[in-house]
């Protein structure tokens, strides 16, 4: 009980604090478009092609736990919204220029779920099934910082408490590192051909 008072202020505090800080104008337009990196509409359109491609690449059953994964990430954030049911935070602490009044229940916040499920799990992904040493570690890290980024975004249009976010993460990367876990393990590539005798290439 002591804890749950004490994230409330914490998250209340925040809130209020969060609207004294004043970006540049090119850091604003870049949070405010940068949010809809998690908007369930662009999910929607972005799963399935993403899917499609994943097939194509790395074979059925790797884009059907894709498409799976990401899809239970986005209706267990939705079914922990409508269960806890919080509210927003109050209409006067939201940055609202140009963004839509949000009316559905605050926790956990859905955008940073699921693109923290689909970012870095797409990443972890395809750094699975990379040769590059490099890629393997810049993959990961790109799609945890594009989950990370649409997370402060939501703190910053005011539409969702710190904890909001934080679960969102915790939640998403869960289903990230799930995905990854369960696909199906590359397979070494073998030559076409064996060649027993190399010096047979020189009659």
């Amino acid at each position: 009980m002591v804890s749950m008072e004490f994230i409330t202020k914490f998250d209340q505090t925040l809130s209020v604090q969060n609207l004294d800080f004043v970006p540049p104008t090119w850091l604003d337009y870049l949070l405010r478009n940068a949010t809809y990196l998690g908007d369930s509409r662009l999910m929607i359109l972005l799963i399935p092609l993403l899917g499609l491609y994943l097939q194509r690449t790395n074979g059925w059953r790797t884009a059907l736990i894709f498409v799976l994964g990401t899809s239970a990430a986005c209706l267990t954030c939705e079914t922990l919204k409508h269960c806890v049911g919080r509210n927003r935070p109050e209409v006067t602490q939201m940055r609202l220029e140009g963004i839509k009044v949000p009316t559905s229940p605050s926790f956990p916040s859905g955008h940073t779920f699921s693109a923290s499920a689909l970012y870095p799990g797409l990443a972890f992904i395809m750094a699975r099934f990379s040769s590059s040493p490099a890629l393997k570690v810049a993959l990961p890290l790109f799609g945890t910082v594009l989950a990370l980024l649409v997370g402060y975004t939501r703190l910053y249009l005011g539409v969702h408490f710190f904890s909001d976010v934080i679960a969102g993460l915790l939640g998403g990367f869960i289903f990230a590192l799930a995905m990854a876990f369960f696909i199906p393990k590359p397979v070494a590539p073998t030559p076409d051909t064996k060649i027993d005798d190399p010096s047979s290439l020189l009659t």
